[in-house]
């Protein structure tokens, strides 16, 4: 593990909220149990194969199952979708989540119906660092809506590029 300098991370976090970030729910289905996680830390990875990765702090509730399934589902939000980015990072809302507006299958991760984009992927791999772990995807299926317009993260606040 590494030893950091306070200061220096204080300013890499005052760094980072300046970087706008697409507003992502990553999903997964365990035995049938829907879960999902907001995250912005998200990027394309490769064009061939079509891949993408997501990387998730170990200390989130679903770390441990995205670790174990084979396919993962990143949902980017449309900037009318904000009160779903809250309530999938607010842990008190969890029986909130999937009750409407989501395409559920036992066998694979929820897809939100509306969203700006959704990519299903095939987990290829992940490595750990520091506190999160980086989860590779291979991208087997996408889905978008017409308007784009995501839901970006800037400074601390939910906004919109459009």
């Amino acid at each position: 593990m590494y030893e950091t300098d306070p200061a220096l991370a204080q300013n890499f976090r005052q760094a980072m909220r300046r970087v706008a970030s697409t507003v992502n729910v990553i999903t997964i289905c365990v035995e049938g149990e829907p879960m999902g996680i907001t995250a912005t830390a998200m990027s394309s990875l490769a064009m061939d194969p079509p891949s993408l990765l997501v990387c998730i702090n170990r200390a989130a509730s679903m770390h441990a199952s995205l670790a174990d399934v084979s396919h993962f589902g990143v949902n980017v939000l449309h900037r009318d979708q904000e009160h779903l980015a809250q309530m999938f990072a607010d842990r008190a809302q969890h029986h909130l989540r999937f009750v409407e507006g989501w395409e559920m299958d036992t066998a694979r991760p929820p897809r939100l119906a509306d969203a700006q984009a959704s990519l299903l992927c095939r987990r290829i791999d992940h490595h750990q660092f520091g506190t999160h772990s980086i989860f590779i995807g291979v991208v087997e299926e996408v889905v978008m809506r017409e308007e784009v317009d995501p839901l970006v993260y800037l400074n601390g606040h939910y906004g919109s590029v459009g």
